[in-house]
């Protein structure tokens, strides 16, 4: 019934894993890839769950959750959003909390064509547990949490083209603050600022199905991430829409969704 398509990869980039906090569903956390995209959606309001737990069968778990909620027309046309961020990584137990503000509105607002600017303010704090590590050397740390502000930016342009298709493009740099990192007193470490470009493509093939190529580059520091891949959109009934999609983590990994909308 659906048929099978194939994605065309483009193997250019080396991949480094990333500093910040990240999904492999890039694209449904909108406040961690771009303030501006909060602008682009449809509903009056919205929420969203997410949670991941991976390298379980390594060492102790890494957790990560995160709850969104953004509305639109909070004042005239600024959508306001709002996430809290919880994430905790190995045998240190290594947390970062954080409540990220995102506001954003539309600089450029014609018939199918919108441009829109985000800007994102949030606060994080980070500790850490030194009882379950083992050092070959003593080591002397001063403090176990640091507390920070982060700077955030981003621009997206959606717009509409012909033959029932639309192409979104957007970009964001985070950290632009540089705010301090380290748990040692005497030393400046500093987040380096990280830069987004981000793309989709979206196209109907027919009046049931819906293709959608997406790219996603990440740049931190030495830290490089390309992500590639598309979704693909059902349209089961005139209230059910099946999503499936299959991106690629260049030189890492692979990703499958799957999922169901029902009317709104």
């Amino acid at each position: 019934m659906i048929r099978i398509y194939a994605v065309l990869l483009v193997l250019l980039t080396e991949f480094v894993k990333a500093q910040d906090i990240h999904y492999s569903q890039f694209d449904q956390t909108k406040s961690l890839i771009n303030p501006a995209l909060i602008f682009n959606q449809t509903e009056d309001y919205q929420i969203q769950l997410q949670r991941r737990s991976q390298w379980a069968s390594v060492t102790t778990p890494f957790n990560t959750f995160s709850l969104s909620f953004n509305a639109k027309n909070i004042y005239k046309t600024f959508v306001a959003g709002t996430t809290i961020l919880n994430d905790k990584a190995g045998d240190s137990h290594f947390l970062t909390k954080g409540v990220i503000f995102s506001l954003a509105n539309s600089v450029f607002n014609s018939k199918g064509n919108v441009l829109s600017i985000g800007l994102q303010g949030s606060f994080y704090q980070r500790t850490i547990n030194y009882d379950g590590l083992i050092f070959l050397e003593p080591e002397y740390f001063q403090i176990s949490k640091v507390n920070f502000f982060d700077i955030g930016l981003g621009l997206s342009n959606y717009k509409e083209l012909a033959d029932k298709s639309a192409f979104l493009l957007g970009a964001s740099v985070y950290h632009l603050n540089r705010p301090r990192q380290s748990f040692l007193l005497d030393r400046q470490v500093l987040l380096f600022p990280k830069y987004i470009v981000h793309s989709v493509y979206y196209v109907d093939l027919n009046s049931k199905i819906n293709f959608s190529p997406a790219a996603y580059f990440s740049s931190q520091s030495q830290d490089n991430e390309l992500i590639m891949g598309s979704g693909l959109t059902y349209k089961l009934s005139n209230q059910v829409d099946l999503h499936s999609g299959i991106y690629t983590r260049i030189k890492d990994s692979f990703i499958i969704t799957l999922g169901m909308q029902k009317s709104n």
